[in-house]
């Protein structure tokens, strides 16, 4: 008999900008039954934030990741180092292998900036007072040009490939909340998604289905949305479920919105990445 197993690929520590130390976030998914913790750090940046891991700062996060990893493997909780990757334009990729000297065991590929206009990139899930500032001065107040714009970066991101999990698919919908911008069925909305989605047709990446938005109380569901799921599924894209933990308390604090989402979008697997390998597992397993 396959035993039971659950992972979680999605986790910061106070290496960025998560709330507990790396050895506390890994006490924690120990104690919510855990069996595979991938740390991912949001990897440096060619210019500061209050985000991510400083260049000075990445040899300390990989052997404390790896110190970790030899502290809990003999208690059943498989460790593993990973980093989080921003793509932007001429700057970032997860492709542009900056980090191969860590040894990293997975890359996680994200896009959370845009530039819709003349003006500085900033992130899509900043918080929702520098979100508007920035929707109102950089783009007019026009979010349908800043969805454009996301699933454009996501696009190339998907083209230059370099990474092994894409993160938060539409996290473009987190400042978005009821609605307030947009209607995420409109034609418009989904065929930029869409579009983005096709490009997954083929490649061997791994799509998490991220909980992250309804743990920080943003999103009422995860992401991606029910309708892209399902064109994942059409597709036969591999999904894994990822906590996008910042804090202890997120270990499985939606872990059944992820699995109602994914059978609703007609998945009855999800990939687990364990030993240096994927495999498939079903849903009622996991």
């Amino acid at each position: 008999m396959i035993p039971r197993v659950k992972s979680n690929y999605h986790t910061h520590s106070t290496f960025c900008d998560g709330k507990a130390d790396a050895a506390t976030m890994a006490q924690a998914a120990h104690d919510a039954g855990y069996d595979i913790l991938g740390f991912s750090s949001h990897a440096p940046l060619p210019f500061e934030t209050s985000w991510n891991l400083p260049a000075s700062k990445a040899e300390d996060y990989r052997a404390e990741i790896r110190r970790l990893e030899k502290e809990w493997k003999p208690k059943g909780l498989e460790i593993l180092l990973g980093l989080e990757i921003d793509w932007i334009e001429g700057q970032s990729s997860p492709a542009d292998h900056r980090f191969d000297s860590l040894g990293l065991d997975f890359k996680l590929g994200s896009t959370h900036f845009v530039k819709p206009g003349t003006g500085e990139p900033f992130a899509v899930d900043e918080p929702e007072k520098a979100f508007l500032e920035h929707l109102d001065r950089e783009a007019g107040g026009d979010y349908r040009s800043v969805y454009r714009h996301y699933y454009r970066n996501l696009s190339s991101m998907i083209l230059e490939g370099g990474f092994d999990i894409l993160g938060h698919f539409d996290l473009v919908r987190k400042n978005n909340r009821n609605g307030v911008f947009f209607d995420e069925e409109e034609h418009d909305y989904l065929s930029a998604a869409m579009e983005a989605a096709e490009l997954l047709s083929g490649r061997d990446f791994v799509v998490e289905v991220n909980t992250g938005g309804m743990a920080r109380g943003k999103t009422r569901t995860p992401y991606p949305s029910l309708a892209i799921m399902k064109r994942l599924k059409k597709m036969e894209i591999r999904i894994t479920f990822c906590d996008d933990a910042h804090s202890p308390a997120h270990f499985g604090k939606h872990w059944n919105d992820a699995k109602s989402l994914a059978q609703a979008a007609g998945f009855r697997s999800i990939a687990i990445f364990s030993k240096g390998i994927w495999s498939e597992r079903d849903i009622d397993k996991i």
